[in-house]
């Protein structure tokens, strides 16, 4: 929530979203990925979530954009029963607040 760890006010968030945004992060967590290292996370800023990816030695580029692909693709599944059409753009800008060594892939505005 507007910082890197930072998760105060989270939980008010998914309620007032009725639970449908945590079943959106859970069903990510889920997905897999190379070597099963899950090497992304979520920044929830303003109304918008990006998509973040830490620098990983043991995946190349090319399964670092499949394992976002599929990230994105669990993610939307769930979040477009509720929402509709889910749109990710592609994000080479890093929103503020993110720690060296992450870099944001892709950003979904609420």
């Amino acid at each position: 929530m507007g910082s890197w760890s930072n998760k105060s006010g989270l939980d008010e968030m998914m309620d007032f979203y009725d639970n449908m945004l945590w079943q959106s992060f859970y069903a990510a967590s889920l997905s897999p990925s190379y070597l099963n290292r899950q090497p992304y996370g979520f920044l929830v800023q303003d109304h918008s979530i990006y998509l973040v990816q830490q620098e990983d030695a043991y995946t190349d580029n090319l399964d670092a954009a499949l394992d976002l692909g599929i990230v994105m693709l669990h993610f939307s599944a769930v979040a477009s029963q509720w929402a509709g059409q889910v749109r990710w753009e592609l994000s080479p800008a890093a929103p503020d607040g993110l720690p060296e060594g992450l870099r944001s892939a892709a950003v979904y505005h609420m």
